[in-house]
């Protein structure tokens, strides 16, 4: 039985400093709706026109859309009724399926294959449709679609070390609610302040705190960044460098098993374990 694959992106809707008179103050909540149901379409590359469509909402803050491509071809084909080989225009608009929750901002992209290789080269086309909304232009902010990989395998290196002498982690501006207040908020005021759009802090020590790197591990894979550290597994040991990035946290289901709200649901619960500061 064929199976759907969905993959979870944190969504990102930056406000920058500049006031904008015109139009009101919204949330980034406010403005990934507003997005959305703006329904974007653009010519992205030559021939391809992508789509962001069939948006239903569940709730005030959560729903369901689909995102796609209409492509033109020509095919040859023979036309009984004359006799003769002719050639005919072909549309076609492959799509997949989107679940969102814009409270939290995150989106689950379905994997498919006639689109992209991967659910990440999708996310990259809704980061730029989105990003050409009208909502997105009317208040001033940029737009990021990225992956939330899995922080465990790097929680687990982290604890089991003998010494943690570095870690690193990146930062963008002000938008998710939950970032840490140790490390994400701080300097994601202090980038939006400097008119910066991204950056990366580092911190150096014997053996620095792994209670506080657990908690900076945790926001920083939910709100879609980037982290490394240096660690030493044994006293003896040479440091190596680990990371936490790479592939968003990835779901399968079955056709039959595909319904979209019960989709929301089981990635909401995915999300809230990548979140969580419980310490295992």
């Amino acid at each position: 039985m064929a199976s759907i694959e969905y993959s979870l992106f944190r969504a990102k809707f930056i406000k920058h400093p500049q006031r904008v008179l015109l139009h009101p103050d919204w949330t980034p909540m406010q403005i990934f709706l507003s997005a959305i149901n703006d329904r974007p379409s653009a010519e992205i590359r030559r021939g391809y026109i992508w789509h962001v469509g069939n948006v239903q909402h569940f709730t005030e803050s959560s729903g369901y859309f689909a995102i796609g491509r209409t492509t033109t071809s020509t095919i040859e084909k023979f036309d009984s009724s004359t006799g003769n080989f002719v050639v005919e225009e072909l549309e076609e608009s492959p799509y997949t399926h989107c679940v969102f929750d814009a409270q939290i901002g995150f989106v689950g992209i379905a994997r498919k294959s006639s689109l992209a290789q991967t659910a990440k080269g999708v996310a990259t086309r809704l980061e730029q449709l989105l990003s050409l909304s009208k909502s997105v232009a009317d208040h001033n902010c940029s737009v990021e679609v990225a992956p939330i990989p899995d922080p465990e395998g790097f929680l687990r290196a982290l604890h089991s070390a003998y010494r943690v002498t570095r870690f690193s982690a990146t930062f963008h501006g002000p938008n998710p609610f939950d970032a840490d207040e140790h490390f994400q908020k701080p300097l994601s005021v202090y980038l939006s302040s400097a008119n910066g759009r991204k950056g990366r802090a580092q911190i150096q020590g014997e053996d620095l705190n792994r209670e506080v790197l657990h908690a900076v591990t945790k926001s920083t894979a939910s709100t879609g960044n980037e982290a490394s550290a240096r660690i030493s597994k044994t006293k003896s040991q040479r440091p190596i460098t680990i990371n936490l990035k790479g592939d968003p946290l990835k779901r399968r289901y079955t056709e039959d098993e595909h319904e979209p709200r019960v989709v929301l649901a089981d990635l909401t619960q995915v999300y809230h374990r990548v979140r969580s500061d419980d310490q295992r």
